[in-house]
């Protein structure tokens, strides 16, 4: 890849985790999820060959980023998470405060 490759490629992760991914402490997601998205992102924005070596490319962009990871195969990305998981999980915890129980002699 050369050096205007790599500029594009890593424009597009910028744009990937600006639109897509809230980071922050506390946050993780696998790579099983967090590729396939990514994947979907770069096939819709390069509009180019098929990248060769695009996982390994991703893994290699997010951990400049300072996001760390744990596992060779099928890392978890600490930092981030996608913002629609983020929203799914901050919903789940607003259901659970409104769930009240009852109690038995009510």
């Amino acid at each position: 890849m050369n050096l205007d490759e790599q500029q594009g490629f890593s424009d597009i992760v910028d744009q990937f985790i600006t639109r897509y991914c809230r980071p922050g402490t506390g946050l993780n997601i696998s790579d099983r999820t967090l590729f396939p998205a990514f994947r979907a992102f770069w096939m819709e924005t390069a509009h180019e060959t098929p990248h060769p070596s695009l996982l390994g490319q991703f893994r290699v962009e997010l951990a400049e980023r300072g996001y760390r990871s744990n596992g060779r195969k099928r890392p978890r990305w600490y930092g981030l998470t996608l913002r629609q998981l983020t929203a799914q999980s901050e919903k789940e915890k607003e259901d659970e405060r409104l769930i009240v129980p009852r109690s038995e002699s009510a």
